[in-house]
């Protein structure tokens, strides 16, 4: 197969959540690293970064790994303060958590080539009112908003990949690592084709990955499946200069992408992992009292909870 796509690789999560699993001997400082490798060895440069705040407010010590990044010749873009969807909040909140998270990476947004914005989960919000009321904002803070228009739904392996490794589960182990690239490589097609039907022709896509400890091991290999499916790499900024990636697709409160919203506006089936595998995945390595989706869960509350919004989400 020849996808004969141009690709801009973005990660989201420099910092993970608070209550997020990480594995022994994985930290913010690791992954980044190992990210930096990865795009090193496969000639990327100038990646953008997307890191919501609140975790250096907690613990400054963690601002190391922002600067790190741009040392590394990345970017950093705004991706609010708490990480809290537009589902959850107003207008006016959501757009004071995109100040707020300005005291903690402002210096390192203004040092990039843009002034660049991804909502968290890449939520639309639910009424076009809403968001037109948040991007009438970004636009007079100089910010453009960069949308996702692939991704693979990683984090899904994070709490079994952290159960695997302290566990010592090898077969585990070898599921979540074989699933998590297949998964990359798979979405991966799926968005390609999907937006060479709904658009007509291809068009730079928008790859996501979050930086977790599988990210860190297996993003490397990842890219260089890519490249076997004809992936060319471009910076975000050529990426955005297509129509495709500056427009904005019709609302819905559903967890989905840019590119998935629009294919849910055009009765487009959406790809998602097959339910068996995923269920596979988030079941693996299994520890009494610690179920995947109940500490996901758990995360995405903690949030509600310290910006003050409402929880509005659903798994499927």
């Amino acid at each position: 197969m020849n996808l004969d796509i141009d690709v801009a690789v973005t990660v989201d999560e420099l910092i993970l959540w608070e209550g997020t699993p990480m594995p022994a001997g994985h930290t913010a400082r690791t992954v980044t690293d190992g990210l930096c490798r990865a795009f090193a060895e496969h000639g990327l440069q100038g990646v953008y970064g997307f890191a919501h705040t609140s975790p250096v407010e907690d613990d400054p010590a963690l601002e190391a790994v922002l600067e790190n990044w741009c040392a590394a010749g990345h970017h950093l873009g705004n991706h609010t303060h708490h990480h809290a969807s537009l589902n959850w909040l107003d207008a006016e909140a959501y757009c004071a958590d995109v100040r707020r998270a300005e005291r903690w990476i402002g210096r390192y947004v203004e040092q990039a080539p843009v002034r660049y914005f991804r909502h968290a989960m890449d939520s639309s919000g639910q009424t076009e009112a809403k968001r037109g009321a948040v991007e009438d904002f970004l636009r007079e803070q100089g910010y453009t908003t960069a949308p996702i228009t692939a991704w693979f739904g990683d984090f899904a392996w994070t709490a079994p990949y952290e159960r695997a490794v302290r566990t010592g589960d090898t077969e585990a182990l070898d599921l979540l690592r074989t699933s998590f690239v297949e998964a990359a490589v798979g979405h991966l097609v799926w968005h390609a084709e999907a937006g060479k039907r709904m658009f007509g022709a291809a068009f730079p896509y928008i790859w996501l990955i979050h930086g977790t400890a599988l990210a860190e091991e297996l993003t490397g290999e990842i890219l260089a499946r890519f490249r076997e499916l004809g992936v060319r790499f471009v910076p975000l900024e050529t990426a955005m200069a297509h129509p495709a990636n500056r427009s904005f697709a019709p609302v819905t409160r559903l967890f989905r992408n840019h590119l998935q919203r629009y294919a849910l506006a055009a009765g487009e089936p959406v790809r998602s992992v097959e339910p068996e595998a995923l269920a596979a995945v988030l079941d693996a390595a299994p520890v009494a009292g610690e179920d995947s989706l109940a500490v996901y869960d758990g995360i995405l509350r903690r949030v509600v909870e310290r910006v003050g919004g409402t929880y509005d989400w659903s798994w499927a």
